[in-house]
Parts: C-alpha cells; sequence; structure tokens
C-alpha cells in the first residue's frame, strides 16, 4: 500500500468512527433504544460495528415514531453501511473511486443523522429540512 493510500485510509476510518458514534447517541435515544458495540476506530469498527448497524437498520423501522423519522434512521444507517463496505473496498483495491464514493456517503448521511439526532432531542420542535 503506498503512504497515500494508508492517509486516505485513516481519515475515511476517522470519519467513519465521529460518523459510529453519532449512530451510537442516536440510537440509544430512540424509544425504544438500540445499544451496539463500542465504534473504535480500526478492525472492531469494521468487525464489530459494522455488522450492529446493519441489523440496526433492519430493524428500525418498526420504531414507535413517525415515519418521516424512522425514512431518515434507516437512510442515515445505510449510508454508513455503505461508507464502511466502501472504504473495505478501497483498501482492498486501492481504487480512488470506492474512497470518493464513501466520502459521499458519509457527506450524504451526516445531515441526516444530525436531523434524526434534532428530532429526538426536541420533536415538537423539529421542521424538516427545506429543498
Amino acid at each position: 500500500m503506498s503512504d497515500d493510500q494508508d492517509r486516505v485510509i485513516s481519515d475515511l476510518m476517522g470519519r467513519l468512527g465521529i460518523y459510529a458514534q453519532g449512530i451510537a447517541m442516536a440510537l440509544m435515544a430512540l424509544p425504544v433504544p438500540m445499544s451496539l458495540p463500542k465504534g473504535d476506530q480500526g478492525k472492531g469498527l469494521l468487525r464489530d460495528f459494522l455488522p450492529a448497524v446493519v441489523r440496526a437498520y433492519e430493524i428500525a423501522d418498526e420504531q414507535p415514531i413517525p415515519v418521516e423519522q424512522r425514512a431518515i434512521a434507516c437512510t442515515a444507517l445505510l449510508h454508513w453501511i455503505t461508507a464502511a463496505e466502501l472504504t473495505v473496498a478501497y483498501a482492498v483495491s486501492g481504487d480512488q473511486y470506492r474512497a470518493d464514493a464513501a466520502l459521499l456517503a458519509m457527506m450524504t448521511g451526516e445531515p441526516m443523522l444530525a436531523d434524526l439526532i434534532e428530532w429526538l432531542v426536541d420533536p415538537e420542535g423539529w421542521e424538516p429540512p427545506q429543498d
């Protein structure tokens, strides 16, 4: 692996780790809390946290919250899953488009996660994003 590829992987994993912390916080704040393993950076993030997020994605639509928030939660989780898998694919192949796609998935999912967290903190004051 080149030094540049190592740096890109490190940057992607760091961002995935921060996104993972937000996911863990949001899922614990749901009406039916979901506990996830620690989202430590590195192999634990992919070995332990990724399968837990996949499972959370599979059952998130069972939460007793409005349909719009369920959709936002599922979408934020799906973007994290996609980013994690693309990061692994980049580490294996070195194809730059995979690193770019992983970053794009995170950049798309993080604001959705922020919207979910905002709603969880104050469901009465939340307004859907204006497009």
